[in-house]
């Protein structure tokens, strides 16, 4: 097998235990019965669990950077872009909510961690460095965009714990955006 499918596979065994139980529930042992695998394989591509848990979090955040490119390269205008950015953020599918709720995992383990906090404080700067171009050419304020960030974070966590659907979050979305725009175009 790959190398990098197997560090997947055990990367997304470490995101399913995190889900069902937390960052605080992950060991290598743990991981590695969820993976079906050997300890040993695990220690062979993570040798602490320290290092599965940041390995886990850089997967993340590549995956949903793969995501936003995506959704970004579909994009007809600026306020496409930006529609697309925020519900790109809501766990709508399986695949989605399995991502936002590890992510979830992951900022409660930012509190006390500190190399994983690093990790994180830095995506929402990350989201609106990539979406510069269109936010300068919708003449779109950064912080406008770092509140609407914050927006769809909490309908994620809304989602995940039953305050919201996924369609009442798109609703809501999809009304911030029509005001933003609506407000920079008349």
């Amino acid at each position: 097998m790959d190398h990098e499918q197997r560090r997947r596979e055990i990367v997304e065994a470490l995101w399913r235990v995190a889900r069902g139980e937390g960052l605080a529930a992950v060991t290598l042992r743990r991981v590695a019965a969820e993976a079906g695998v050997s300890m040993n394989l695990v220690q062979y591509y993570f040798t602490t669990k320290d290092q599965l848990i940041q390995d886990g979090l850089h997967l993340l955040i590549e995956a949903a950077g793969a995501r936003l490119g995506r959704e970004l390269a579909k994009a007809t205008n600026p306020r496409d872009a930006v529609r697309r950015c925020l519900t790109g953020l809501l766990p709508l599918d399986e695949r989605s909510r399995l991502y936002s709720a590890v992510f979830h995992a992951y900022l409660g383990f930012a509190v006390t961690q500190p190399a994983i906090a690093a990790l994180v404080k830095r995506i929402p700067h990350d989201v609106v460095a990539t979406l510069a171009p269109v936010l300068a050419k919708a003449n779109l304020d950064e912080r406008e965009m770092h509140g609407l960030l914050a927006m769809a974070d909490g309908l994620a966590s809304g989602i995940l714990v039953g305050t919201y659907s996924g369609r009442e979050a798109l609703e809501l979305v999809d009304h911030r955006v029509s005001v933003l725009f609506g407000t920079l175009e008349s």
